[in-house]
């Protein structure tokens, strides 16, 4: 069961982890072409997150990009 509560938890806790460790980028990985109300709710959570941070870069990837760019460069990649 998706939450706001539990996705603004998440999002909380990757913003911070981010922020305490000096990176510089969070990225969610989702599937909300398919699961929209999930998926839309977690991705809203972590927007609203992301304004609190703001020098920390924030994006967002497909779950099956994202498969396929860890495995070609994963250095594009610090917090996800």
């Amino acid at each position: 069961v998706i939450t706001k509560f539990c996705s603004e938890r998440i999002a909380q806790y990757a913003f911070e982890y981010a922020y305490l460790n000096n990176r510089k980028t969070v990225t969610a990985v989702h599937k909300a072409n398919f699961m929209k109300l999930a998926d839309g709710l977690f991705l809203e959570s972590c927007r609203e997150v992301a304004t609190k941070y703001p020098g920390i870069k924030y994006n967002e990837i497909i779950v099956d990009n994202c498969c396929m760019q860890l495995v070609s460069k994963p250095e594009q990649f610090d917090v996800m």
